[in-house]
C-alpha cells in the first residue's frame, strides 16, 4: 500500500457517559491536493461516509499545508493549522472520529481513513451523548452574508474533561476542479473547511451543566469571498472537551440554494484528436439550473482560443435541479496551435444579476496544429506556470484523473520546472500525450532532439516512455524511441513518491530524426503508459540542433554563469586551437534572437559577456560556434 507519512502518533481518548441524546459522529479527515496517498485512499473514504452524511456522521476534511500545492489550504490555513497541532498530526492523510484517531485494524498505520468501517461507525453512532445541539443557518437576500444559531442544551448532568467548546465551521459541500488544483490527480472535494468561527479556538462554553442546562450561540458573518460555489455553502459545529479531545456532539446544516443560479457542467461538440487545418465545429453545453425558481433565460458567453464568440441568449423553461443540452452557433477557427482552450460561462440567470460567478465556467479544450509550421531549432523548459505551454497540448487518452501536469523541479536548472506524468497513482494501462508541433525541420541542418529525462521504478513495474512522430497530422505514427522499466529508470528503485532533488538524477536521451529533414510539418508526442509504478518527469526539450552533447564541444567545453542570469552571463569557453567563434541565442519557439561574432579566438580559456537585459524572462538556448562544430547550452533568463 503507498502511504506518506512523517510519524504515527496515538492519541487516547475516554468517553464513558451514560447520556440520553442521540449522537451524531464528527469524522475529521486532514488531507491535502498534491498528497498521493490522499488522492489513493480518499475515493474508497468518500464512499464510505456518503451514504452515512446528514444522518449519522458529520464529516469536515482539513486541507492541509503539506506536502505540496493546495490551493483550499491557502485559503485556509489560518483554521487548519490550529486543528493539526491540536491532533498532533504530522501526515496525510490522516483521520479522526469524535476526537480519536481511527484504529489501525487494517495493516496500514493509526489514523488511515481506510481502516475505518460501518461497523466502527454504528457503534460510535449508538453511543449517546450528554448533548443535544440544534443548528440553523439562513443567508442575506444578496447571499454575501451567512447568520448561524447553535442551540445548546444538556440531556443530562456532564463534567467535561478540561476546557469545553463549541467549534463552528463553514463547509463547502462539493469543490469541483476542471484541472487537478495539485499534484495528485485528484478534482472532486466534499466537505471542506472553509472558516473556523470565531476562531480555530472555538467558543468557551460552561464546563459544568445539570440536565437541560441550555446556551445559544450565534453568529453573522460575511461570506468568503474565496467560496467556489454559494450553492454548496454549509454549516458544521461540534461541542469538544480540550482534556481528552472527546466531541461530545455534532450537527450540520444543508446548502440554501440561490433562487436564481445556473451553471454549465459539461462541454461537447469540440475537435478530436488533431487539427491540422481551418476547422468549423458546433460546440454544446450542459446547463444545470442551480437555483430554486424554474430557468426561463440565461446568456451564455464562449470563448475559443481566447477570443469572445457573441454572447449567446438562451430562453426555456428549466426547473430546479434540472440540465438541458444546448447547442450553440459554430465556430471557426484558425488560430495558434496547441491545446485550444474553449471556456462557457452563464450570466444573468432569469435576468437577474449571478452572485455566484465562481461556479459559473466550464473549460474544455482541442488539439489545434493548423497554424503556420514552427522553425527549427525549437526548445521548451517549462519555465511558465502556464502548462501547457504554447505549441504543447495534451491527450489523456483515458479520460481519466492523472495525465502530464506541469512539476516546479527541472532537469537542467533545478527549480525552474518539468512536465510530470504521475504513473505512482495513475491505474495501469492508462496512457497519456504530451504532443508538440509543428516543425518545419528543413531548418534544421542535422535534425535530432534530446530532452531531460528523470524516472524511478516503483518495484519491478514497466512503466513505458515513447517518443512517436508523425508527418500526416497524426493519421499515423512512428517511434522513434521506447524504453520501459530498469531501462528508463534514471535512480535506483524505490517505493518512495519519486521528485528528483539533483541534476545527477537526470539523464539526457538523443532521438535521431536525420529521417525526417524533409518534413515540413512534424509533429513530435512523448506517450508515457503507466504500470502504476513510480512518477516520470521530462524537461529541457531540444528540437532540430546538431548532435552535440551539451556544455559540449568538438574543440572545447562552455558554460554559462550565473544561470538564472539576470542581466548579463559570462560565457566561458576552452579551445584547444585558435578558431572562428559566433554566439548565438535562440528563444523558446527556435528563433534566433541574438547573434554575435567574435572572430577568431585563441586557444585556450575565453570569457564572453553576453548582455541579457533586453531579454524577456523565460528558457534560450545559446549557441557557440566554432568552425564546423557547435555547442548548444540552455539558459534561463530572470529579472
Amino acid at each position: 500500500m503507498k502511504k506518506i507519512y512523517l510519524a504515527a502518533a496515538a492519541l487516547l481518548s475516554v468517553a464513558a457517559l451514560n447520556a440520553q441524546s442521540q449522537r451524531m459522529v464528527l469524522v475529521e479527515e486532514f488531507t491535502q491536493a498534491s498528497c498521493g496517498p490522499c488522492a489513493a485512499a480518499n475515493p474508497a473514504f468518500n464512499a464510505l461516509l456518503a451514504p452515512n452524511l446528514g444522518t449519522k456522521v458529520v464529516a469536515i476534511k482539513y486541507q492541509t499545508n503539506w506536502p505540496g500545492v493546495d490551493p483550499m489550504n491557502t485559503q485556509t490555513q489560518t483554521w487548519v493549522g490550529p486543528r493539526v497541532s491540536y491532533y498532533g498530526v504530522n501526515g496525510v492523510p490522516h483521520g479522526v472520529v469524535d476526537g480519536v484517531d481511527i484504529a489501525d485494524d487494517c495493516n496500514a498505520y493509526v489514523g488511515y481513513p481506510g481502516c475505518l468501517t460501518q461497523g466502527e461507525i454504528d457503534t460510535r453512532y449508538n453511543t449517546p451523548s450528554s448533548f443535544t445541539l440544534g443548528l440553523t443557518h439562513t443567508m442575506s437576500t444578496d447571499f454575501d452574508s451567512i447568520f448561524i444559531t447553535a442551540n445548546i442544551t444538556a440531556s443530562q448532568a456532564f463534567t467535561s474533561n478540561g476546557a469545553l467548546k463549541l467549534h463552528v465551521a463553514l463547509l463547502e459541500e462539493e469543490i469541483n476542479f476542471a484541472t487537478a488544483p495539485g499534484t495528485n490527480g485528484e478534482l472532486d472535494f466534499y466537505g471542506v473547511m472553509r472558516q473556523m468561527l470565531p476562531n480555530a479556538s472555538g467558543t468557551t462554553l460552561p464546563s459544568a451543566w445539570n440536565n437541560g442546562d441550555a446556551q445559544t450561540v450565534t453568529f453573522a458573518v460575511a461570506v468568503p469571498s474565496y467560496i467556489y460555489d454559494i450553492n454548496k455553502l454549509q454549516v458544521a459545529a461540534f461541542i469538544q472537551s480540550d482534556g481528552d479531545k472527546a466531541v461530545q456532539q455534532a450537527a450540520i446544516t444543508s446548502p440554501i440554494a440561490l433562487p436564481n443560479d445556473a451553471q454549465p457542467t459539461a462541454v461537447s461538440g469540440l475537435p478530436t484528436g488533431v487539427a491540422c487545418s481551418s476547422l468549423t465545429f458546433t460546440p454544446s453545453v450542459t446547463i444545470k439550473n442551480t437555483g430554486s425558481a424554474t430557468l426561463t433565460s440565461l446568456d451564455i458567453n464562449v470563448s475559443v482560443g481566447g477570443n469572445p464568440q457573441p454572447v449567446y441568449n438562451w430562453t426555456g423553461s428549466l426547473a430546479p435541479g434540472a440540465t438541458s443540452v444546448v447547442t450553440l452557433p459554430a465556430v471557426t477557427y484558425n488560430g495558434a496551435s496547441g491545446n485550444v482552450p474553449v471556456v462557457i460561462s452563464t450570466a444573468n440567470p432569469n435576468g437577474s444579476p449571478d452572485v455566484n460567478v465562481t461556479a459559473d465556467t466550464k473549460s474544455s479544450s482541442f488539439l489545434y496544429y493548423g497554424g503556420a509550421a514552427v522553425s527549427v531549432p525549437m526548445s521548451e523548459g517549462f519555465t511558465s506556470t502556464t502548462f501547457p505551454p504554447g505549441i504543447v497540448g495534451i491527450v489523456n487518452n483515458d479520460n481519466d484523473t492523472y495525465t502530464w501536469t506541469r512539476a516546479s523541479v527541472g532537469g537542467f536548472q533545478q527549480g525552474t520546472g518539468s512536465a510530470k506524468l504521475s504513473f505512482y497513482n495513475a491505474a495501469s494501462g492508462t496512457s497519456d500525450d504530451l504532443v508538440l508541433g509543428n516543425f518545419d525541420m528543413t531548418t534544421a541542418g542535422n535534425p535530432n532532439m534530446t530532452f531531460s529525462l528523470a524516472y524511478r521504478q516503483y518495484q519491478a513495474e514497466q512503466d513505458r516512455l515513447q517518443v512517436m512522430v508523425s508527418t500526416d497530422c497524426g493519421a499515423t505514427w512512428t517511434t522513434v524511441y521506447d524504453k520501459a522499466g530498469s531501462t528508463l529508470s534514471t535512480v535506483a528503485a524505490s517505493t518512495t513518491n519519486f521528485t528528483p532533488t539533483s541534476a545527477s538524477q537526470w539523464r539526457t536521451e538523443t532521438v535521431n530524426l536525420t529521417s525526417y529533414a524533409t518534413a515540413t510539418n512534424l509533429l513530435i508526442k512523448f506517450v508515457g503508459t503507466s504500470a502504476y509504478g513510480n512518477n516520470l518527469y521530462i524537461d529541457d526539450i531540444n528540437i532540430g540542433t546538431t548532435a552535440v552533447e551539451e556544455n559540449s564541444l568538438v574543440s572545447g567545453s562552455m558554460n554559462l554563469v550565473p544561470n538564472p542570469a539576470n542581466s548579463s552571463v559570462n560565457l566561458n569557453y576552452t579551445l584547444v586551437q585558435n578558431d572562428e567563434v559566433v554566439i548565438n541565442i535562440y528563444n523558446s519557439i527556435g528563433e534566433l534572437v541574438s547573434t554575435e561574432n567574435k572572430g577568431v579566438v585563441p586557444a585556450g580559456a575565453n570569457t564572453t559577456v553576453v548582455n541579457t537585459e533586453s531579454l524577456a524572462n523565460g528558457m534560450y538556448m545559446v549557441e557557440l560556434v566554432t568552425g564546423a562544430t557547435k555547442s548548444v547550452s540552455r539558459l534561463v533568463v530572470n529579472h
